[in-house]
């Protein structure tokens, strides 16, 4: 099987296969415009030249003024995932449901027990109350900012189900400051009835609102439409 090699960050990584070179472009840690190299060439191609040789078909990130590419005879590429073939698949309503679940409930159990402690700590219900409710305000912006801009992309719900935050211009991990945007925007999608919330399985890439504000979307890992194992090409 040919084995490939891709220049990023000024480094050259690899051996790839063709299928580990399309689940880095679709992750993000591998970009359209890096290089690839195979044996016997004198200098890299970008990726999105050579993607249709590899499966599927994608073209470097567009830019302000920068003129339409077209890759492979397939048309106007702007979104990686909106490619025909695509192997991205953004999660569900109740799949993100079920995961804030979880989350929900990990972050109840912590709750509780800060609240046992803060109770057997201090004497006044008002004062403990208002301690308390201030401490797990922290803990849920620490929980949901650290986690979901970790390697992993996800809180221990997410992990559960398979599901990953990623931004939504270059499919790449999230920052500590955007993932605190999204957590912060969890509010704003809380108003009105959770209308944020609801809007999520009508958006083209299934994102709340507050995924829009924080320019974030949830993925599927390991799935594709159709049930395909995300691990294999055609993923």
């Amino acid at each position: 099987m040919k084995q490939f090699w891709v220049t990023h960050g000024g480094e050259r990584r690899g051996p790839y296969e063709e299928s580990e070179i399309l689940e880095a472009v679709e992750l993000g840690t591998i970009r359209p415009t890096d290089r690839l190299w195979v044996q016997g060439m004198r200098e890299g191609i970008p990726i999105y030249q050579v993607f249709a040789h590899l499966g599927a078909a994608a073209g470097p990130p567009s830019r302000p003024g920068a003129s339409p590419r077209r890759a492979a005879g397939l048309g106007v590429v702007d979104d990686l995932a909106a490619l025909p073939g695509s192997r991205i698949a953004y999660a569900g309503f109740w799949v993100r449901l079920a995961a804030a679940a979880i989350d929900a409930a990990l972050l109840g159990i912590v709750g509780l027990a800060i609240g046992l402690a803060v109770l057997a700590w201090t004497a006044r219900m008002a004062d403990a109350q208002a301690f308390g409710a201030a401490i797990m305000l922290a803990v849920g912006w620490l929980y949901f900012a650290l986690m979901e801009s970790s390697p992993g992309g996800a809180t221990f719900g997410k992990r559960a189900l398979r599901l990953q935050v990623l931004t939504a211009d270059r499919m790449q991990r999230v920052g500590f400051l955007r993932a605190t945007g999204r957590w912060a925007g969890r509010w704003v999608s809380a108003i009105a009835l959770a209308a944020g919330y609801l809007m999520q399985p009508f958006t083209a890439r299934r994102q709340a609102l507050h995924d829009l504000l924080a320019g974030t979307v949830v993925v599927a890992r390991g799935r594709a439409p159709g049930g395909r194992d995300a691990r294999r090409p055609g993923r």
